[in-house]
């Protein structure tokens, strides 16, 4: 009976019953920008290119992106390709190669992509990086990191993704209105983005009282004494 007073008076006040202001349970807010449209592929690190030349095959190659982001061309030597649109190679391809044979015609194809991953956190059964599949949606990383926890607030996802200029930034994403809709305006990820799933408001309220009996103050330190909860030295820990 004690150790249910006791939990009714801390739910109380961590609720925000009494004297004291309310705290805030709410996930803290991140920069509301929005997310721009996926852009353009970039060439990565483990890429396999297949460099071909309209009407001269003999000069055709497949190489792979090496893990300092550096691919061997003939006649270009090396050349740093991670962060490149395949068009951007092509363009520097076709203006060496034009010293040689008359306007040359480069397609630069990435044949092969090297593995790439989300991240995926919070509230989801296996967090960590997930492999990331073209046309990922923010659903299908979750799912792939084992489902969001019943402690799992899907209606407040945080969506993080690294900018050109090597900023991160964040959008809030209500995957319950997605997964509710009858044509849902799926949210496509691209490799490295961060998926963060908040916990509830009363998640984190057992949490807290989980914490608190298990870990910061055990039950049998404290007892009650009409709305007080008292530490056997007398000192007050709950009430006045």
């Amino acid at each position: 009976m004690k150790r249910f007073l006791i939990l009714a008076a801390l739910i109380g006040l961590v609720m925000g019953c009494g004297s004291k202001p309310q705290p805030s349970l709410n996930f803290p807010t991140t920069n509301e920008i929005k997310l721009p449209e996926r852009p353009s592929y970039r060439i990565a690190v483990g890429d396999l290119l297949s460099i071909k030349f309209f009407y001269y095959p003999n000069y055709n190659i497949n190489v792979y992106v090496r893990p300092d982001g550096i691919v061997t061309i003939p006649l270009l030597g090396e050349v740093k390709a991670e962060g490149m649109k395949p068009s951007e190679l092509e363009a520097i391809i076709r203006a060496k190669y034009s010293e040689v044979i008359a306007e040359p015609e480069v397609s630069v194809i990435v044949s092969e992509f090297a593995e790439q991953r989300v991240f995926v956190f919070g509230e989801v059964k296996s967090p960590g990086a997930v492999t990331y599949l073209g046309s990922m949606t923010i659903i299908d990383a979750i799912a792939n990191a084992g489902g969001a926890l019943p402690s799992g607030r899907l209606s407040s996802v945080i969506l993080m993704r690294r900018m050109e200029d090597g900023k991160y930034v964040g959008q809030r994403i209500n995957v319950d209105e997605i997964l509710g809709s009858e044509n849902p305006d799926n949210v496509y990820l691209m490799p490295r983005d961060i998926v963060y799933v908040p916990m509830t408001a009363i998640a984190k309220v057992d949490k807290f009282v989980e914490q608190f009996f298990h870990r910061i103050t055990p039950v049998w330190l404290f007892y009650i004494y009409g709305d007080r909860a008292i530490r056997q030295s007398g000192n007050v820990i709950i009430g006045q």
